[in-house]
């Protein structure tokens, strides 16, 4: 039944944004895949899921590295009971295990407790870089793919797009529906936008897969990579480890 729903929903979400399709101009394939990310934005926007992070953080001296911390944290995500003072809905990120700066598992958590996790939407930008409304700011190119049966392209942000965040790297899609299968973040830009102290974070790359949720929608349910980051409590070189699953819609679906 829950496969039904996800393929019923997925029909609903493609029919009311073939207008926004319309409008798409970039190659007929990236237009596919941004309203192949935004049905699936949609839906995870409208449910409750969690995340696992490890991260390693270290310095390099010497050559060497000198590890600072190795964490994993896991979180619950789920949509608030109601909007904001700006009409949107505010995501409600809670602790639910965590570990020192040791790989130790702490007695007990706090829920509030400020993660790698907590910066959710540094996380969203390069988990879904091309949403119809970003793929203006961007210019493509068609890539060689290293693997059979898939398309690659490479998007870069447009000079003039600078009050934007923005996303660079390489979408691999399925080359007959567009729909997104792996991701390769190689920088994120404009993060001042988003947060002053997500603004600090250096450089960052990700390999991320986006398995089928259901047989209906793409999700980023696997993720690995690394950076350097400048964040306040989270400086230093790192390289991370990110999972993500167990969805379930809470929110009703328009």
């Amino acid at each position: 039944m829950r496969y039904i729903t996800a393929l019923i929903l997925a029909s609903g979400l493609a029919l009311s944004q073939s207008v926004a399709a319309e409008d798409c101009k970039a190659p007929d394939l990236i237009c596919k895949a941004a309203a192949n990310q935004d049905r699936s934005l949609y839906v995870r926007d409208r449910a409750r899921y969690e995340q696992k992070l490890r991260v390693e953080r270290f310095k390099l001296k010497d050559g060497a590295e000198k590890m600072e911390e190795v964490r994993e944290t896991s979180v619950m995500v789920e949509p608030g009971a109601s909007s904001d003072k700006s009409g949107q809905v505010p995501v409600v990120v809670r602790v639910i295990s965590d570990t020192d700066k040791r790989g130790n598992p702490k007695n007990s958590v706090n829920e509030d407790e400020r993660t790698m996790l907590s910066f959710g939407a540094m996380w969203d930008l390069a988990f879904f870089p091309l949403l119809p409304e970003k793929i203006s700011y961007y210019n493509f190119q068609e890539v060689v793919a290293d693997r059979k049966n898939e398309k690659w392209y490479r998007f870069v942000p447009r000079p003039e797009a600078t009050t934007v965040p923005l996303a660079s790297g390489i979408v691999q899609l399925d080359p007959a529906t567009g729909e997104v299968l792996t991701i390769r973040i190689e920088g994120l830009h404009n993060l001042d936008v988003i947060d002053k102290e997500a603004s600090k974070l250096r450089s960052f790359n990700a390999t991320i897969d986006c398995p089928q949720f259901e047989g209906a929608l793409r999700m980023p349910t696997l993720a690995s990579g690394s950076g350097v980051s400048g964040i306040r409590r989270f400086e230093g070189s790192f390289r991370f480890r990110f999972e993500e699953g167990r969805y379930r819609i809470v929110s009703k679906i328009n």
